[in-house]
């Protein structure tokens, strides 16, 4: 199911820019498919399909919330690949073949713009309240915040969150919380359910973010540190979604993919 799912999420996200950029010129076209062609974090777009089942109605349900989620993660990341983040970000996946600051640029804003010109269209009666949720994922208190604090430890300046939450929450955190949060109210979740949504999609960002960090490390000490912290998010979110057979999406994405 999951694959399934992946591959849908996929082929339908290639379709909506082929229709919204078809008079576009060339270049900015593919620069904007070769954006959406990696399986960077798919899983965390992916909790929206999760969601909606979850809350009672079907994985697709979901799906445009898992469109917007996944537009929106590869126009930031593109973005970072622009040499101004040289030193930063490498790890990234390269998403272009060669570099081209401008062409990044423009790419990114065009899918971020298209992200949330999709949930206005498709989000039925939630349009507007999607297209708020889905700003403040990648806004001043989501990832552009953490990114820029990023930057500062990079450049030796220590910052901390005024709320006093973790970069981890910041990066993956808030956009994985926009689409399992979007996922149920695509559902017609009640309130409470709205809110364990959400709070599912907090904890496997950032549990996918910490990682994703311990891949790249070459500190045992920190390696083990990392995989327990992950993993200590992951049980609390699985305590929350159950085991119940709503929840098998949750729990196929949290741990039968290459989650952990």
């Amino acid at each position: 199911m999951l694959d399934k799912l992946k591959q849908e999420l996929v082929d339908t996200v290639h379709s909506v820019i082929r229709e919204s950029a078809k008079k576009m010129p060339a270049a900015f076209q593919n620069a904007l498919h070769s954006c959406v062609e990696h399986n960077y974090n798919l899983e965390l777009s992916l909790l929206a399909c999760a969601s909606s089942r979850w809350c009672g109605s079907t994985e697709g349900s979901g799906m445009p919330a898992a469109i917007a989620a996944l537009m929106l993660r590869a126009g930031i990341t593109i973005h970072l690949e622009t040499s101004s983040f040289t030193g930063v970000f490498d790890r990234l996946p390269q998403l272009f073949d060669e570099k081209d600051d401008t062409l990044a640029i423009l790419a990114g804003d065009g899918l971020i713009a298209l992200a949330i010109e999709y949930l206005a269209g498709n989000g039925g009666m939630h349009s507007s309240r999607l297209v708020s949720e889905a700003v403040k994922a990648v806004g001043a208190r989501g990832m552009l915040a953490g990114l820029s604090m990023e930057v500062d430890r990079a450049d030796g300046l220590e910052t901390v969150v005024p709320d006093g939450r973790s970069l981890s929450e910041l990066y993956s955190g808030q956009l994985a919380r926009f689409a399992s949060h979007g996922g149920a109210l695509l559902a017609g979740a009640s309130d409470m359910m709205l809110d364990d949504a959400a709070q599912i999609g907090v904890l496997a960002g950032r549990a996918k973010f910490l990682v994703r960090k311990a891949e790249y490390s070459e500190d045992r000490n920190e390696i083990r540190d990392l995989g327990f912290q992950a993993r200590t998010l992951i049980e609390q979110a699985e305590t929350i979604a159950g085991h119940k057979p709503n929840a098998v999406l949750f729990n196929s994405i949290m741990y039968l993919s290459d989650f952990l």
